[in-house]
């Protein structure tokens, strides 16, 4: 794992009208991070609480850090007015996390923050702050130092001894507003021979694009706000930066991932078919998992330059063949499922909503239980199945709840007590569940018994 979530705040989204602060580590982070007890969340809570809200946020920040036309087209489609909580009026999200090194080694801690607030009826971004904290002390606020600032469309502070701090600000005039520091200056540059960046600024940029390629959000629609980052890599490629290569290379490798583009088309490279022929064994093998009558998938495969564009065909026992496309919520979600596992297996962050939406309850715990022993990354997702609570209710920081007004309390192991029964029994804090089942009598009419 090359970064780790310590923790995550969020306001002013879908129900939620004040801070809920996610944590994921100890208040005081060990210098070699040992994350193997802490790489699961299960947030639960009553249906319209906000759990959706938190993943939202998590692919909203994704979108705020590299894509310079997320905002304007997130108030142009109606996304933005739609998703901030309406008495609010605004949107924070604040991201603390941790860059290791390959033997687990806290190498920086990042708090990267993001506001916006309503001007004239759109969405536009009042505030950005990056700060890096000297110490293991997450709660110290006075030990983050911040690396640089946006207020109000304007650099309003940056690092000691940053150059062309002039010509930063110049390029980026009247940008701000509706995008990141690191958007705005990229796709500023995109057409010029002649760009000037501090070596340490562009360090800062590429661990920030590292972080959000090492995220994946999996939300319940079909149609994911994945970043297009292949396109991004084909304008970065244009750029010539008077640099050492060797920095910029780094860059432009973490563009290259293979990364599902906002259409959600399929392609690959040719010479990297093999590895995906591969990835769908496995991948109906996982889906056989769930439905027995799965017999293969095959690959539908159309060439285009030096690539393949794919789709799945999935062929069952009975001969019929289906185009993934046509295919079940279900399936699909699975399919998403399936490559959202294998990124938290490799190392990297993710979210999903709503794990438990068409998936066995037996089966969701066996596979909670492998991401807890077996997986490399980190995994956050959002049920209403108290299966998983019973895997995690050993384990710090694993179960979350979040109430119907905001506010968050956190499992702790208390003796025998079972983390599900207390649960049903409304017996955790801020917990809707605390009554019978007389006390729905009348609720569904006055006939009588």
């Amino acid at each position: 794992m090359k970064f780790y979530l310590l923790n995550m705040k969020v306001n002013g989204i879908k129900n939620i009208d004040k801070e809920v602060k996610l944590e994921f580590y100890k208040t005081v982070v060990d210098q070699t991070l040992d994350y193997s007890k802490y790489n699961v969340k299960a947030i639960y809570g009553p249906n319209g609480a906000g759990k959706t809200g938190l993943i939202y946020a998590a692919d909203i920040y994704r979108g705020l850090v590299f894509d310079e036309k997320y905002i304007t087209l997130s108030n142009a489609n109606g996304f933005l007015p739609n998703i901030v909580n309406q008495n609010v009026k605004q949107l924070s999200i604040s991201m603390c996390f941790a860059k290791l090194s390959d033997d687990n080694i806290v190498q920086n801690i990042f708090e990267h923050y993001f506001c916006l607030k309503a001007v004239n009826g759109e969405y536009k971004l009042a505030e950005e702050r990056l700060s890096k904290l000297n110490g293991f002390m997450l709660n110290a606020e006075d030990k983050y130092k911040v690396i640089y600032q946006i207020k109000d469309g304007e650099i309003n502070q940056i690092f000691d001894k940053c150059k062309y701090v002039d010509e930063l600000k110049t390029s980026t005039m009247n940008l701000l507003s509706t995008q990141s520091l690191l958007a705005a200056f990229f796709y500023t540059h995109k057409d010029s021979n002649d760009i000037k960046i501090d070596s340490k600024l562009l360090e800062i940029f590429t661990t920030l694009l590292d972080f959000v390629t090492d995220t994946t959000v999996v939300l319940q629609e079909t149609d994911n706000n994945y970043i297009n980052f292949a396109n991004i890599k084909a304008q970065i490629d244009t750029l010539n930066m008077q640099m050492k290569t060797k920095d910029i290379n780094t860059f432009k490798d973490l563009l290259r991932r293979n990364r599902i583009p906002r259409t959600n088309a399929r392609r690959i490279k040719k010479e990297n078919i093999a590895s995906q022929e591969k990835y769908v064994k496995n991948l109906c093998k996982f889906i056989m998992a769930f439905n027995h009558d799965l017999q293969n998938i095959e690959l539908k495969k159309d060439e285009n330059g030096d690539f393949y564009e794919y789709e799945y065909i999935l062929i069952y026992k009975d001969g019929k063949k289906i185009n993934e496309k046509y295919e079940s919520t279900g399936i699909k979600k699975i399919i998403n499922i399936f490559s959202a596992l294998c990124e938290v297996n490799n190392g990297n962050i993710v979210f999903i909503d709503e794990f438990d939406a068409n998936i066995h309850d037996v089966l969701l715990i066996k596979i909670v239980e492998y991401v807890k022993k077996y997986a490399l990354g980190q995994l956050i997702f959002t049920t209403h199945n108290s299966g998983p609570m019973d895997v995690l209710k050993k384990e710090k920081k694993a179960i979350d709840f979040l109430s119907s007004d905001s506010r968050i309390s956190s499992w702790t192991n208390s003796g025998n007590y079972s983390a599900s029964s207390q649960y049903r029994k409304g017996l955790i804090e801020f917990s809707p569940f605390n009554l019978e089942a007389f006390n729905f009598l009348g609720v569904f009419g006055d006939a009588e018994q």
